[in-house]
């Protein structure tokens, strides 16, 4: 896809936040965090023909976090040529370190799809669904203070329940 300087600039304030916060996370440094948000950023011009639009805000992270590797692999050659001293992390523990991130951040955006998608489908449901399930306000609570029968609350957690497994079930297990 060609993408004109408007729709560049589009993207990058659409995602600077997010692969800013993915390095600044895995890093805790704000200016290297600063560093590989450019670098991914002028790697998507590289890659701009090659790349399908719905793929562009998962690229973005990959690369993000696949510079970050290169950043500590980098790192840690220099501390062991410099220094004999065991390393503070392993390439092992960095790698599992960023798959878990990358796989709660995943989760973290499918959840709130889920949530977005039950709120459009029945606010109803979506209402009882986040008291209940997310806030943890007993069952008893919500149906008094909806003005409703505790078997309605019951029944609109099923149907939440039911409709997000339908649609969402195979994306979920997949994560």
């Amino acid at each position: 896809m060609e993408y004109t300087q408007d729709r560049f600039q589009a993207i990058y304030e659409e995602c600077k936040n997010l692969i800013l916060k993915i390095a600044y996370d895995m890093t805790k440094d704000y200016h290297l965090a600063q560093d590989i948000c450019q670098e991914t950023f002028l790697r998507l011009l590289g890659y701009r023909k090659d790349l399908k639009e719905e793929n562009i805000r998962y690229w973005l992270m990959v690369v993000a976090t696949n510079l970050i590797r290169d950043y500590y692999r980098k790192a840690y050659k220099r501390r062991e040529l410099l220094d004999e001293a065991e390393p503070y992390s392993s390439y092992d523990e960095l790698d599992y370190c960023i798959d878990r991130y990358l796989d709660s951040l995943e989760m973290h955006e499918l959840t709130n799809r889920m949530l977005k998608a039950l709120h459009d489908r029945n606010a109803d449901w979506y209402e009882v669904f986040v008291l209940v399930e997310l806030l943890e306000v007993p069952r008893k609570s919500v149906a008094k203070e909806r003005g409703i029968a505790l078997s309605t609350v019951d029944a609109h957690l099923k149907k939440a329940r039911m409709w997000m497994k339908e649609q969402y079930g195979a994306e979920y297990r997949e994560l």
